[in-house]
């Protein structure tokens, strides 16, 4: 596995969106990333998505898109919330995700003029967990929803002040 340098972020392009659904590698993946799609994710699926979203980023490394996010919600001057975060499973646990959530933390603070940043993690996504909360992201509420196979699940809301 290769170490996250070279590291990069732009808007992503529909030339992207192919790789983008192959990222997520099974249903609770997607689940985690994209609750309400259904396993496989497609193009159309995604478009949606960044349609109905803002700042839609890709990170690259050598050329190669790596990872995904966006915004779900935009409080101007106030908070954003990311969403749809995902990260190439050749690449996972090497620091794009910490890349990934830093930059669209700058991209909100830069365009919306926000200090607070939020978003979910369902309570069986430990990675993410772990990965947010060593980020300085802290829940402050917990929302019950249903997996898709019907069992129970925890939504937790995590927010971040600056």
């Amino acid at each position: 596995m290769e170490k996250a340098s070279n590291l990069s972020y732009r808007p992503v392009e529909v030339k992207d969106f192919e790789l983008i659904c192959n990222l997520p590698q099974n249903t609770e993946e997607l689940f985690f990333m994209f609750p309400k799609a259904e396993y496989p994710l497609t193009v159309p699926q995604l478009e949606v998505a960044v349609s109905n979203r803002y700042d839609s980023t890709v990170i690259v490394l050598n050329n190669e898109v790596v990872g995904f996010a966006n915004f779900y919600e935009v409080v101007q001057n106030h908070y954003c919330s990311i969403g749809n975060v995902v990260i190439s499973p050749d690449y996972r646990n090497s620091g794009i995700g910490t890349f990934l959530i830093k930059t669209m933390e700058q991209i909100a603070s830069e365009k919306y003029n926000v200090l607070e940043f939020r978003l979910s993690c369902f309570n069986s996504n430990t990675k993410g967990i772990l990965l947010y909360t060593k980020l300085g992201y802290i829940p402050y509420e917990i929302e019950q929803r249903t997996d898709k196979a019907g069992n129970q699940i925890a939504l937790i809301k995590l927010k971040h002040k600056f």
